[in-house]
Protein backbone atom coordinates (compact mmCIF):
# COMPACT_ATOMS: atom_id res chain seq x y z
CA UNK A 1 0.00 0.00 0.00
CA UNK A 2 1.10 3.64 -0.64
CA UNK A 3 2.31 5.93 2.20
CA UNK A 4 -0.73 8.74 1.10
CA UNK A 5 -3.21 7.98 4.04
CA UNK A 6 -0.25 7.79 6.39
CA UNK A 7 0.45 11.33 5.01
CA UNK A 8 -2.59 12.58 5.21
CA UNK A 9 -3.19 11.21 9.05
CA UNK A 10 -0.31 12.84 10.44
CA UNK A 11 -1.40 16.46 8.67
CA UNK A 12 -4.84 16.53 10.12
CA UNK A 13 -3.36 15.77 13.80
CA UNK A 14 -0.91 18.88 13.39
CA UNK A 15 -3.82 21.06 12.55
CA UNK A 16 -6.20 19.21 15.26
CA UNK A 17 -3.33 19.44 17.55
CA UNK A 18 -2.87 23.32 17.08
CA UNK A 19 -6.56 24.56 17.22
CA UNK A 20 -7.68 22.52 20.01
CA UNK A 21 -4.01 22.43 22.30
CA UNK A 22 -4.40 22.65 25.78
CA UNK A 23 -8.23 21.24 25.87
CA UNK A 24 -8.74 17.89 27.54
CA UNK A 25 -11.41 17.34 25.07
CA UNK A 26 -9.02 17.08 22.51
CA UNK A 27 -7.08 13.78 23.58
CA UNK A 28 -10.40 12.39 23.79
CA UNK A 29 -11.00 13.03 20.37
CA UNK A 30 -7.79 12.25 18.63
CA UNK A 31 -8.11 8.44 20.38
CA UNK A 32 -11.60 8.18 18.44
CA UNK A 33 -10.15 9.60 15.16
CA UNK A 34 -7.11 7.50 15.43
CA UNK A 35 -8.67 4.26 15.74
CA UNK A 36 -11.44 5.00 13.18
CA UNK A 37 -8.66 6.40 10.57
CA UNK A 38 -6.45 3.04 11.06
CA UNK A 39 -9.53 0.72 11.23
CA UNK A 40 -10.28 2.02 7.33
CA UNK A 41 -6.52 1.61 6.49
CA UNK A 42 -7.11 -2.24 7.83
CA UNK A 43 -10.48 -2.44 5.96
CA UNK A 44 -8.67 -1.08 2.96
CA UNK A 45 -5.71 -3.28 3.36
CA UNK A 46 -8.23 -6.66 3.91
CA UNK A 47 -9.76 -5.74 0.91
CA UNK A 48 -7.04 -5.70 -1.39
CA UNK A 49 -6.02 -8.91 -0.13
CA UNK A 50 -9.46 -10.20 -1.10
CA UNK A 51 -9.51 -9.01 -4.68
CA UNK A 52 -8.17 -11.01 -7.15
CA UNK A 53 -5.28 -9.13 -9.28
CA UNK A 54 -6.89 -9.92 -12.26
CA UNK A 55 -10.13 -10.06 -13.11
CA UNK A 56 -10.19 -9.90 -17.20
CA UNK A 57 -10.15 -13.51 -17.01
CA UNK A 58 -6.93 -15.36 -18.09
CA UNK A 59 -5.49 -16.02 -21.57
CA UNK A 60 -7.47 -19.19 -22.74
CA UNK A 61 -4.49 -22.37 -23.13
CA UNK A 62 -6.01 -24.61 -25.81
CA UNK A 63 -8.25 -24.54 -28.37
CA UNK A 64 -10.96 -26.76 -30.40
CA UNK A 65 -9.00 -28.34 -33.21
CA UNK A 66 -11.66 -30.85 -34.26
CA UNK A 67 -15.10 -30.74 -34.43
CA UNK A 68 -16.16 -27.29 -35.79
CA UNK A 69 -18.39 -26.15 -33.17
CA UNK A 70 -22.06 -26.16 -34.18
CA UNK A 71 -20.96 -28.59 -36.78
CA UNK A 72 -23.67 -31.00 -37.87
CA UNK A 73 -22.64 -34.86 -38.14
CA UNK A 74 -24.08 -37.85 -39.35
CA UNK A 75 -24.39 -41.33 -37.13
CA UNK A 76 -25.63 -44.59 -38.65
CA UNK A 77 -24.87 -48.23 -38.15
CA UNK A 78 -21.40 -47.64 -40.57
CA UNK A 79 -19.52 -46.91 -37.21
CA UNK A 80 -19.12 -43.44 -37.73
CA UNK A 81 -17.18 -42.04 -35.60
CA UNK A 82 -16.82 -38.16 -34.18
CA UNK A 83 -12.96 -37.46 -34.20
CA UNK A 84 -12.15 -35.13 -31.03
CA UNK A 85 -8.89 -33.17 -31.09
CA UNK A 86 -7.58 -29.59 -29.50
CA UNK A 87 -4.56 -27.37 -30.20
CA UNK A 88 -2.35 -25.68 -27.90
CA UNK A 89 -2.36 -21.85 -28.10
CA UNK A 90 1.62 -21.70 -26.09
CA UNK A 91 4.01 -24.01 -27.08
CA UNK A 92 4.99 -24.43 -23.49
CA UNK A 93 1.50 -26.16 -22.74
CA UNK A 94 0.67 -29.08 -23.13
CA UNK A 95 -2.05 -31.23 -23.23
CA UNK A 96 -1.96 -34.26 -20.69
CA UNK A 97 -5.02 -35.73 -20.70
CA UNK A 98 -9.22 -34.78 -21.41
CA UNK A 99 -12.52 -35.70 -19.96
CA UNK A 100 -15.61 -35.10 -22.55
CA UNK A 101 -19.35 -34.17 -21.06
CA UNK A 102 -22.39 -34.48 -23.00
CA UNK A 103 -24.96 -32.33 -22.01
CA UNK A 104 -23.91 -32.43 -18.45
CA UNK A 105 -22.85 -36.03 -18.08
CA UNK A 106 -20.05 -37.77 -18.15
CA UNK A 107 -19.34 -39.28 -21.17
CA UNK A 108 -15.33 -41.05 -21.82
CA UNK A 109 -11.71 -39.95 -20.46
CA UNK A 110 -9.10 -39.56 -22.96
CA UNK A 111 -5.39 -40.23 -22.53
CA UNK A 112 -4.11 -38.51 -25.30
CA UNK A 113 -5.90 -36.71 -28.15
CA UNK A 114 -6.94 -36.88 -31.22
CA UNK A 115 -9.29 -39.56 -29.97
CA UNK A 116 -12.60 -41.16 -31.44
CA UNK A 117 -16.04 -41.02 -30.12
CA UNK A 118 -18.30 -43.40 -31.24
CA UNK A 119 -21.37 -41.44 -33.20
CA UNK A 120 -24.13 -44.22 -32.26
CA UNK A 121 -23.10 -43.97 -28.50
CA UNK A 122 -24.56 -39.83 -28.94
CA UNK A 123 -28.78 -39.62 -28.83
CA UNK A 124 -29.83 -37.11 -31.64
CA UNK A 125 -30.37 -33.72 -31.92
CA UNK A 126 -28.57 -30.66 -30.59
CA UNK A 127 -26.19 -31.71 -28.14
CA UNK A 128 -24.53 -29.32 -25.40
CA UNK A 129 -20.77 -30.73 -25.17
CA UNK A 130 -17.56 -29.83 -23.12
CA UNK A 131 -14.24 -31.21 -23.14
CA UNK A 132 -12.09 -30.52 -20.00
CA UNK A 133 -8.43 -30.04 -20.91
CA UNK A 134 -5.27 -30.54 -18.62
CA UNK A 135 -2.19 -29.70 -19.14
CA UNK A 136 0.97 -31.37 -18.11
CA UNK A 137 1.11 -29.40 -14.69
CA UNK A 138 -2.63 -30.12 -13.59
CA UNK A 139 -4.41 -26.99 -14.76
CA UNK A 140 -7.80 -27.98 -15.90
CA UNK A 141 -9.56 -26.03 -19.41
CA UNK A 142 -13.07 -26.37 -20.48
CA UNK A 143 -13.89 -25.91 -24.00
CA UNK A 144 -17.72 -25.79 -24.77
CA UNK A 145 -19.58 -26.29 -27.88
CA UNK A 146 -22.52 -27.46 -29.57
CA UNK A 147 -22.95 -30.63 -31.90
CA UNK A 148 -26.10 -31.78 -34.07
CA UNK A 149 -26.08 -35.48 -34.73
CA UNK A 150 -28.78 -36.56 -36.82
CA UNK A 151 -28.94 -40.26 -39.02
CA UNK A 152 -26.54 -40.75 -41.67
CA UNK A 153 -29.43 -42.45 -43.73
CA UNK A 154 -33.07 -42.50 -44.41
CA UNK A 155 -34.92 -44.75 -42.59
CA UNK A 156 -36.40 -48.36 -43.90
CA UNK A 157 -39.90 -47.87 -45.51
CA UNK A 158 -42.05 -50.56 -45.10
CA UNK A 159 -45.43 -51.80 -46.52
CA UNK A 160 -48.03 -53.71 -44.96
CA UNK A 161 -50.44 -56.14 -45.52
CA UNK A 162 -54.08 -56.70 -44.18
CA UNK A 163 -54.16 -59.92 -42.04
CA UNK A 164 -58.11 -59.45 -40.76
CA UNK A 165 -60.79 -56.57 -40.34
CA UNK A 166 -62.48 -56.29 -37.26
CA UNK A 167 -65.22 -53.59 -36.04
CA UNK A 168 -64.84 -50.61 -34.68
CA UNK A 169 -66.96 -47.68 -32.72
CA UNK A 170 -66.98 -45.06 -35.26
CA UNK A 171 -67.57 -42.58 -31.90
CA UNK A 172 -64.41 -43.37 -30.74
CA UNK A 173 -62.34 -40.50 -31.17
CA UNK A 174 -59.05 -43.28 -30.66
CA UNK A 175 -56.58 -41.46 -28.24
CA UNK A 176 -54.29 -44.83 -27.15
CA UNK A 177 -54.65 -48.26 -27.47
CA UNK A 178 -53.20 -51.26 -26.02
CA UNK A 179 -54.07 -55.26 -26.05
CA UNK A 180 -53.74 -57.34 -23.10
CA UNK A 181 -55.05 -60.78 -22.12
CA UNK A 182 -57.35 -60.98 -25.54
CA UNK A 183 -59.08 -57.55 -25.00
CA UNK A 184 -58.22 -54.35 -26.29
CA UNK A 185 -58.04 -51.33 -23.89
CA UNK A 186 -58.79 -47.74 -25.69
CA UNK A 187 -58.41 -44.12 -24.48
CA UNK A 188 -60.84 -42.09 -26.22
CA UNK A 189 -60.75 -38.10 -26.67
CA UNK A 190 -63.08 -35.04 -26.90
CA UNK A 191 -64.18 -32.75 -23.84
CA UNK A 192 -67.29 -34.84 -23.01
CA UNK A 193 -66.42 -37.83 -24.41
CA UNK A 194 -63.07 -38.75 -22.57
CA UNK A 195 -63.12 -42.49 -21.47
CA UNK A 196 -61.43 -45.24 -20.75
CA UNK A 197 -62.97 -48.78 -22.46
CA UNK A 198 -62.22 -52.46 -22.14
CA UNK A 199 -63.29 -53.89 -26.00
CA UNK A 200 -63.88 -57.13 -26.96
CA UNK A 201 -61.43 -57.67 -30.25
CA UNK A 202 -63.87 -59.55 -32.02
CA UNK A 203 -66.98 -57.76 -32.09
CA UNK A 204 -65.87 -54.51 -30.99
CA UNK A 205 -68.40 -54.32 -28.16
CA UNK A 206 -67.35 -51.75 -24.97
CA UNK A 207 -67.63 -54.32 -22.21
CA UNK A 208 -66.34 -51.61 -19.69
CA UNK A 209 -66.15 -48.15 -19.71
CA UNK A 210 -65.00 -45.45 -17.14
CA UNK A 211 -65.48 -41.66 -18.56
CA UNK A 212 -63.53 -38.64 -17.65
CA UNK A 213 -64.49 -35.45 -16.04
CA UNK A 214 -66.30 -33.29 -19.02
CA UNK A 215 -63.25 -30.88 -18.41
CA UNK A 216 -60.85 -33.10 -19.48
CA UNK A 217 -59.78 -33.95 -23.18
CA UNK A 218 -58.51 -37.58 -23.54
CA UNK A 219 -55.13 -38.93 -24.18
CA UNK A 220 -52.83 -42.02 -24.76
CA UNK A 221 -53.16 -44.97 -22.16
CA UNK A 222 -50.81 -48.22 -21.65
CA UNK A 223 -50.64 -50.66 -19.02
CA UNK A 224 -47.77 -50.86 -16.35
CA UNK A 225 -46.98 -53.51 -13.88
CA UNK A 226 -50.63 -53.91 -13.22
CA UNK A 227 -51.60 -50.50 -13.70
CA UNK A 228 -53.36 -48.03 -16.65
CA UNK A 229 -52.16 -44.99 -17.18
CA UNK A 230 -53.90 -42.49 -19.11
CA UNK A 231 -52.94 -39.02 -20.10
CA UNK A 232 -54.77 -35.83 -20.79
CA UNK A 233 -54.41 -33.36 -23.53
CA UNK A 234 -54.14 -29.51 -21.88
CA UNK A 235 -54.83 -30.31 -18.25
CA UNK A 236 -51.67 -31.72 -17.30
CA UNK A 237 -52.63 -33.89 -15.50
CA UNK A 238 -52.68 -37.70 -15.75
CA UNK A 239 -55.01 -40.70 -14.32
CA UNK A 240 -53.46 -44.03 -12.83
CA UNK A 241 -56.40 -47.15 -12.74
CA UNK A 242 -56.54 -50.46 -11.37
CA UNK A 243 -56.42 -52.88 -14.18
CA UNK A 244 -59.47 -55.08 -13.35
CA UNK A 245 -62.26 -52.43 -12.60
CA UNK A 246 -60.72 -49.30 -13.20
CA UNK A 247 -60.79 -48.06 -9.97
CA UNK A 248 -58.91 -44.17 -10.28
CA UNK A 249 -55.97 -45.37 -7.84
CA UNK A 250 -53.49 -42.18 -8.24
CA UNK A 251 -53.08 -38.99 -10.28
CA UNK A 252 -50.02 -37.63 -11.96
CA UNK A 253 -48.85 -34.16 -12.92
CA UNK A 254 -46.22 -33.51 -15.90
CA UNK A 255 -45.41 -30.04 -17.89
CA UNK A 256 -46.18 -30.21 -21.44
CA UNK A 257 -49.20 -31.04 -23.45
CA UNK A 258 -49.79 -35.25 -23.13
CA UNK A 259 -50.43 -36.83 -26.37
CA UNK A 260 -49.17 -40.87 -26.27
CA UNK A 261 -47.66 -43.06 -23.48
CA UNK A 262 -46.00 -46.50 -23.31
CA UNK A 263 -43.91 -48.70 -21.43
CA UNK A 264 -40.67 -50.67 -22.09
CA UNK A 265 -41.18 -52.70 -18.96
CA UNK A 266 -39.08 -51.10 -16.68
CA UNK A 267 -39.97 -47.28 -17.75
CA UNK A 268 -42.50 -45.40 -19.38
CA UNK A 269 -42.39 -42.73 -22.29
CA UNK A 270 -44.33 -40.08 -22.87
CA UNK A 271 -45.35 -37.58 -26.16
CA UNK A 272 -46.51 -34.05 -26.24
CA UNK A 273 -46.65 -33.71 -29.51
CA UNK A 274 -43.24 -32.45 -30.38
CA UNK A 275 -40.34 -34.46 -31.98
CA UNK A 276 -39.81 -35.15 -28.07
CA UNK A 277 -40.06 -38.24 -26.32
CA UNK A 278 -40.03 -38.16 -22.46
CA UNK A 279 -38.90 -41.52 -20.37
CA UNK A 280 -40.50 -41.58 -17.24
CA UNK A 281 -40.27 -42.62 -13.71
CA UNK A 282 -42.94 -44.88 -13.13
CA UNK A 283 -42.77 -44.74 -9.25
CA UNK A 284 -42.95 -40.97 -9.23
CA UNK A 285 -43.76 -39.99 -12.81
CA UNK A 286 -40.39 -38.06 -12.99
CA UNK A 287 -38.95 -37.67 -16.49
CA UNK A 288 -35.59 -39.46 -15.73
CA UNK A 289 -34.34 -39.01 -19.55
CA UNK A 290 -34.99 -37.30 -22.99
CA UNK A 291 -34.96 -38.15 -26.30
CA UNK A 292 -34.97 -35.78 -29.67
CA UNK A 293 -36.69 -37.88 -32.69
CA UNK A 294 -34.89 -37.05 -35.73
CA UNK A 295 -34.58 -38.35 -39.44
CA UNK A 296 -31.81 -37.51 -41.97
CA UNK A 297 -34.20 -34.83 -43.13
CA UNK A 298 -34.74 -33.50 -39.80
CA UNK A 299 -37.01 -33.75 -36.27
CA UNK A 300 -39.72 -35.88 -36.81
CA UNK A 301 -42.64 -33.66 -35.41
CA UNK A 302 -46.02 -34.51 -34.51
CA UNK A 303 -45.39 -37.30 -32.46
CA UNK A 304 -48.54 -38.68 -31.18
CA UNK A 305 -49.78 -42.59 -29.85
CA UNK A 306 -46.72 -44.89 -29.04
CA UNK A 307 -46.53 -48.58 -28.90
CA UNK A 308 -43.23 -49.99 -27.34
CA UNK A 309 -42.82 -53.28 -29.88
CA UNK A 310 -39.77 -55.82 -29.62
CA UNK A 311 -36.94 -53.39 -28.20
CA UNK A 312 -38.09 -49.94 -30.85
CA UNK A 313 -40.93 -47.34 -29.95
CA UNK A 314 -43.54 -47.06 -32.45
CA UNK A 315 -45.16 -43.72 -32.98
CA UNK A 316 -48.06 -41.96 -34.84
CA UNK A 317 -47.26 -39.07 -36.47
CA UNK A 318 -50.32 -36.63 -36.01
CA UNK A 319 -52.26 -35.97 -39.26
CA UNK A 320 -49.61 -38.29 -41.54
CA UNK A 321 -50.64 -42.16 -43.00
CA UNK A 322 -47.54 -43.59 -41.54
CA UNK A 323 -45.74 -44.82 -38.38
CA UNK A 324 -42.36 -44.10 -37.30
CA UNK A 325 -40.09 -47.04 -35.49
CA UNK A 326 -37.68 -44.98 -33.60
CA UNK A 327 -34.46 -45.98 -31.77
CA UNK A 328 -35.09 -45.67 -27.89
CA UNK A 329 -31.06 -45.45 -27.14
CA UNK A 330 -30.52 -42.04 -29.48
CA UNK A 331 -33.98 -41.23 -30.96
CA UNK A 332 -33.32 -42.00 -34.43
CA UNK A 333 -35.94 -42.74 -36.81
CA UNK A 334 -34.99 -46.53 -38.06
CA UNK A 335 -38.38 -47.50 -39.93
CA UNK A 336 -41.47 -45.75 -41.39
CA UNK A 337 -44.37 -48.61 -41.83
CA UNK A 338 -46.38 -46.47 -45.20
CA UNK A 339 -50.30 -47.05 -44.25
CA UNK A 340 -51.69 -45.12 -47.33
CA UNK A 341 -55.06 -46.60 -48.22
CA UNK A 342 -55.71 -48.32 -45.44
CA UNK A 343 -59.08 -47.34 -44.68
CA UNK A 344 -60.69 -47.88 -47.63
CA UNK A 345 -63.28 -45.01 -49.05
CA UNK A 346 -66.49 -47.05 -48.35
CA UNK A 347 -65.62 -46.77 -44.21
CA UNK A 348 -65.27 -43.43 -44.15
CA UNK A 349 -68.33 -40.95 -42.98
CA UNK A 350 -68.08 -37.51 -42.09
CA UNK A 351 -66.41 -37.83 -38.59
CA UNK A 352 -63.75 -40.18 -39.68
CA UNK A 353 -60.44 -38.74 -38.45
CA UNK A 354 -56.52 -39.43 -38.99
CA UNK A 355 -54.41 -42.56 -38.01
CA UNK A 356 -54.48 -42.88 -34.68
CA UNK A 357 -53.93 -46.06 -32.38
CA UNK A 358 -51.08 -48.73 -32.46
CA UNK A 359 -51.54 -52.01 -30.27
CA UNK A 360 -49.48 -55.20 -30.02
CA UNK A 361 -50.73 -58.67 -29.35
CA UNK A 362 -46.97 -60.08 -27.35
CA UNK A 363 -48.65 -63.20 -27.32
CA UNK A 364 -49.39 -64.21 -30.86
CA UNK A 365 -47.16 -60.70 -32.19
CA UNK A 366 -49.95 -59.76 -34.07
CA UNK A 367 -50.07 -55.77 -34.57
CA UNK A 368 -53.35 -53.75 -34.56
CA UNK A 369 -53.94 -50.19 -35.78
CA UNK A 370 -57.05 -47.78 -35.93
CA UNK A 371 -58.02 -44.55 -36.39
CA UNK A 372 -60.04 -41.74 -34.67
CA UNK A 373 -64.01 -42.83 -35.71
CA UNK A 374 -62.96 -45.16 -37.67
CA UNK A 375 -65.31 -48.10 -38.59
CA UNK A 376 -62.52 -50.40 -38.43
CA UNK A 377 -59.50 -52.12 -37.03
CA UNK A 378 -57.01 -53.63 -38.35
CA UNK A 379 -54.42 -56.45 -38.03
CA UNK A 380 -51.47 -56.23 -40.01
CA UNK A 381 -48.62 -57.78 -40.88
CA UNK A 382 -45.52 -55.58 -41.79
CA UNK A 383 -43.41 -56.75 -45.09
Amino acid sequence: MDNVPVKIFFVLKKMFLQTWRGKRLSVLFLILFSIGFVSCISCRQNTERRTPKNRTGKKALFALASPQNGATLKSGSGGDVLLLDVKSLADSVKQDSCILNIDGKYHSTYRSLPGEVSLSSIKMGLRRMSLTVYSANNVAETILFNLKIVPSSAPITYKYKVVREYPHDDNAYTQGLFFSDGFLYEGTGQKGHSSLRKVELETGKVLQQHDLDRKYFGEGVCLHNGKIYQLTWENREGFIYDYNDFTLTGKFNYNTEGWGITGDGVNLWMSDGTSNLYKLNPDNLNVIGQLEVYTDRGAEENLNELEYIDGEIWANVYTKDYIVIINPQTGEVTGKIDLQGLLKKEFRKQNTDVLNGIAHDKTQNRIFVTGKNWLRLFELKIE
